[in-house]
């Protein structure tokens, strides 16, 4: 075992770069200034000792965004007993939704890890991970990014009206505060909708949905997304989760 947290120490100490680089290649939410400065607030809390409030915000602040580090750090502060009981099936299932992207660093210490435990620990690991998938994976975080953005579809008035007559609606954009035009709203929530689209049926392999069309069909695409996260599919790097007696 010494083997397994040698190699997760390492791994906890060189990562919080991965965090920036996993939000480029996701169309989960951008990475804005707030979200950048929770991470360097609890990677400080971490690294101070302060583990309970690191804790905190790893599992409750930046794990919901679909920050694969974050999630990651979850598993290894259960994994470690910092700031949190001790519980390294809790730790297992973290570290499985947090390598879901198919990292190399997550998959090798989920793989450390699973590959150390019983049949039976396990068992209680994937009720754990389906559990997490559920509410962590990004096809669930991407979803709820498509329905939270569909009203701006419609460019529909976010703020105070700046200019009235016959031209363009000027309106306050949301994100900075800052006058835009209404097409201009619209035009950005269609490509942001139509990116998380494209993920989420290629994830199903399904036919493509265009960003226009996919309000009637929000429901049978959350239903397609809980048979999908309702089943064990991660291949634990070639090892077998509950390998026959």
């Amino acid at each position: 075992m010494s083997r397994i947290y040698s190699l997760l120490i390492a791994f906890a100490l060189l990562a919080p770069g991965l965090a920036v680089a996993e939000w480029a290649e996701y169309p989960t939410d951008n990475l804005n200034s707030r979200t950048a400065q929770i991470q360097a607030k609890v990677e400080s809390l971490y690294r101070r000792g302060d583990y309970k409030r690191a804790h905190f915000i790893y599992s409750k602040e930046l794990a919901p965004l679909g920050d694969k580090y974050a999630q990651y750090m979850t598993g290894y502060m259960y994994l470690m007993g910092q700031g949190v009981k001790e519980d390294k099936i809790r730790a297992s299932a973290w570290y499985r939704i947090a390598a879901e992207r198919k990292t190399p660093e997550f998959l090798a210490v989920r793989d450390q890890l699973l590959r150390a435990m019983t049949k039976e620990q396990l068992t209680a690991s994937d009720a754990l991970y389906l559990d997490l998938r559920r509410n962590f994976s990004d096809l669930v975080i991407v979803m709820g990014l498509i329905v939270d953005d569909l009203p701006h579809l419609e460019a529909k008035r976010t703020g105070s009206r700046l200019s009235g007559g016959t031209g363009s609606v000027t309106v306050i954009d949301p994100n900075t505060g800052t006058s835009t035009s209404a097409d201009h709203l619209r035009n950005r929530a269609t490509r942001a909708v139509q990116a998380r689209l494209d993920f989420v049926t290629d994830k199903l392999d399904i036919e493509g949905i265009k960003a226009e069309n996919v309000a009637p069909q929000v429901d049978v695409l959350w239903e397609r997304i809980h048979d999908y996260l309702g089943v064990v599919d991660d291949d634990m790097g070639g090892f077998v989760a509950n390998p026959p007696n």
